[in-house]
């Protein structure tokens, strides 16, 4: 407009003084043109601080910040996305406190077709049973026989990744459900099933375990059922040098679970299981990745304790590290990758952090929780399986192979994202009430409190530019 009337001005003075008027054919060519760049280079200049905008917005403005938190409350199984979540020492309050199991000599023996065939006969059983002396032998069977957790590393169980768990009833219950699970017709059974749960889950009473009798409220000791189960720093798939774990007394869930997963995931024999009050379990050093257990201030805990997760009780990603790795992608010709693929608990952005800047970090504060930011996280095939699909590239397929070309640190490692142990003050061992444990929340702040020297230095060469 300023134009346009400067333009108009300059016209009527021209045209008094001038007898020529009108001007020439150039001379308005000149104008329009002069007019047009004007007018597109303020367009262009708006739809940039509108992206701008829109970008800041999506990667939270500013500052890191928490994104995503995410819970897993079955190991190997789909994830719950949540607006908060409550903090304990070995994890998020019902994050990996079950885990699917076969017995050892199953697990080594499990095939796609013949698990298919004897989960739909088994499934059947576990559904209908009511026979008294079968579930003698089955419980029989349970307390005598070692059992081993089932990955989706091994395509015969990969359909736990389709286990989709929602907290339901004010988080009093665990929904399962599957798109595997069909309603039958005349036959009783559900195309879903609920666990109970409770405050912290390890209450002796209502400890959300069913029992015998799939009662979720047994609270007598001949109601529930404990195997021996290996997790996952004693399944065996150590390397030299790694510490193996003797196997857990883990809860079983009752049959009526045992058959729904076994319809849902085509799992022969395949049972689900649960912590207890008594299980104590501790962080797993990776060998590989040369970092110490942090110092506690706070208490005298010489080994932080952990859940059913692989290493440690949260795992922290950022969005902008995803990024950069899908750049990488799309310049090898290769599609991009979901965050899913790396099961974190805690997904960070900001306008402000810098791709693999979390590698620096030593520890940190979530809104009103501290956590130190302990150990990198060595990626596995887990991350080379389409979580929809199913479809699998294999142990030199992506994002494995791109992470490999400026990832993989000595022995082997394919770092994205950090293992957090949180920094828990006073008495507090999260066996307290559910509402006394502290909380983080999507959109709470992160302040880093101090930085690994060593990682700093090891970043600045590698992404500082």
């Amino acid at each position: 407009l300023l134009v346009t009337t400067s333009s108009s001005s300059q016209q009527r003075r021209t045209r008094n003084m001038d007898p020529s008027w009108p001007p020439s054919t150039s001379f308005l060519e000149t104008l329009q043109t002069t007019f047009a760049v004007i007018t597109l280079t303020t367009l262009g200049i708006i739809f940039i601080l509108l992206l701008q905008r829109l970008t800041n917005s999506r990667n939270g403005g500013g500052p890191p910040s928490v994104q995503s938190l995410y819970l897993y409350p079955i190991k190997s199984c789909a994830e719950i996305d949540v607006p908060s979540a409550r903090v304990t020492p070995r994890g998020f309050q019902f994050d990996r406190i079950f885990q699917v199991v076969v017995p050892a000599v199953d697990c080594c023996n499990q095939d796609g077709a013949d698990a298919a065939d004897n989960a739909s006969n088994d499934a059947t059983v576990a559904s209908d049973g009511d026979n008294d002396h079968d579930d003698d032998d089955q419980r029989n069977q349970s307390t005598t026989t070692i059992w081993t957790y089932c990955t989706p590393r091994n395509p015969a169980y990969q359909k736990l990744f389709h286990v989709r768990p929602s907290l339901v009833y004010d988080s009093t219950f665990l929904k399962l459900t599957s798109s595997h699970v069909e309603k039958r017709k005349n036959v009783r059974t559900s195309d879903f099933v609920l666990l109970k749960l409770n405050d912290n889950y390890e209450n002796k009473k209502n400890g959300g375990v069913a029992g015998k009798k799939h009662d979720p409220n047994a609270t007598s000791k001949d109601d529930i059922v404990v195997i021996p189960c290996m997790t996952a720093g004693s399944n065996g798939e150590e390397e030299d040098g790694d510490e193996k774990e003797e196997p857990q007394l883990l809860r079983d869930c009752g049959d009526n679970a045992a058959g729904w997963l076994q319809r849902a995931t085509n799992i022969t024999n395949c049972r689900l299981v649960n912590i207890g009050e008594t299980f104590e379990r501790f962080v797993k050093i990776n060998p590989h990745q040369g970092e110490e257990l942090p110092s506690n201030n706070y208490s005298n805990i010489c080994n932080f304790p952990v859940s059913l997760a692989d290493e440690a009780p949260y795992l922290l990603t950022s969005q902008t590290s995803l990024e950069d790795l899908n750049r990488r992608l799309l310049l090898r010709g290769k599609s991009p990758v979901e965050m899913r693929r790396f099961r974190p608990n805690i997904v960070v952005s900001g306008r402000e952090l810098r791709p693999w800047e979390e590698d620096t970090w030593k520890r940190i504060r979530i809104g009103n929780v501290e956590f130190h930011v302990w150990q990198r996280c060595g990626r596995c095939v887990m991350t080379a399986i389409d979580r929809d699909s199913l479809e699998r590239n294999g142990c030199g397929g992506e994002p494995l192979a791109t992470l490999s070309t400026f990832r993989e640190r000595e022995g082997g490692q394919r770092n994205f994202g950090m293992h957090l142990i949180p920094v828990m003050k006073g008495d507090d061992d999260g066996n307290g009430p559910g509402n006394s444990l502290p909380e983080v929340f999507v959109g709470d702040k992160i302040e880093v409190l101090e930085y690994d020297e060593n990682r700093r230095a090891e970043w600045s060469m590698s992404f500082s530019q």
